[in-house]
């Protein structure tokens, strides 16, 4: 029996780095940051490559900026992450706030466990000025009604050191809208990751909402993402069709087709310390 113990503890070991950062593109992974672990994350989406809004005009969207996250992020505990962010937001939402808890219920292993199991919960404030214009949705009689919640149960398994899957489902929570649309949103997010050498690899996540109504313009949020990763330095560059960063803006609020040229290229770049 003692000469069995370390193999059998081998052979239980956990699976780390499914993804290099706590997220897939713009939406969470199943990862999260080491006890005492600070992230520091900017990222940054320019306006259309191609279509009515893109082309040499404007440098394929270079001159126009669509939005912008700064954010931290801080393991408490190894299995405990939380997050805040400021971005420039998109359409009718902007200057907003965010913040998140993420807690891992499974940790996937070499044997025994085949998956991980994170659960966020997320929220967005956005605090520019109020319109007083009562048919917009920036109208918010009450401060509540600035608030965007988004709670995800994600699952991922490391099928190869070279690929990863994930797939999760949420709700996501505008205290105010439109009256064509609808307050609560439920969707359905997947995410993949292949690494072509130890610090190349590429990636891609779609996010489809289920119960968008028929008369709202939104589309669902496809990227595209090819990543570097360089020490302590995370540098993807992206593109997609959403102009948000954060899942309280892009899930609702992508409004640009791929088929029309309405994608855009992006960069983020993450740097991790030691506290």
């Amino acid at each position: 029996m003692i000469t069995c113990l370390p193999a059998i503890l081998i052979a239980q070991e956990k699976v780390y780095e499914s993804f290099a950062g706590t997220r897939v593109i713009n939406n969470h992974s199943t990862e999260c940051l080491e006890k005492n672990n600070l992230e520091f994350i900017v990222a940054h989406k320019f306006g259309d490559f191609s279509g009515q809004n893109g082309g040499l005009s404007n440098f394929f969207g270079f001159d126009n900026l669509a939005d912008v996250r700064i954010a931290f992020e801080y393991g408490i505990i190894n299995d405990l992450t939380v997050g805040i962010g400021r971005n420039k937001g998109i359409g009718e939402r902007t200057q907003v706030l965010d913040g998140f808890v993420k807690y891992r219920i499974l940790h996937q292993k070499t044997s025994g466990m085949p998956i991980s199991m994170v659960m966020v919960l997320s929220a967005g404030l956005p605090y520019h000025k109020r319109s007083n214009d009562s048919t917009s949705v920036r109208y918010y009689p009450e401060f509540q009604h600035r608030l965007i919640y988004t709670s995800q149960l994600l699952l991922t398994r490391k099928f190869h050191p070279r690929f990863t899957w994930q797939v999760g489902l949420g709700y996501n929570h505008r205290n105010y809208v439109s009256a064509l649309d609808k307050n609560g949103l439920t969707f359905v997010s997947t995410g993949a990751r292949f690494r072509f050498t130890k610090t190349l690899g590429i990636l891609v996540e779609y996010t489809h909402v289920l119960n968008r109504p028929r008369l709202v313009v939104q589309q669902d949020h496809l990227a595209f993402s090819f990543e570097i990763l360089t020490g302590g330095h995370i540098f993807a560059l992206q593109f997609s069709n959403s102009t948000g960063v954060n899942e309280n803006i892009f899930i609702p609020g992508t409004t640009e087709n791929w088929l029309d040229g309405q994608w855009r290229f992006g960069f983020s770049l993450n740097r991790r310390f030691k506290l």
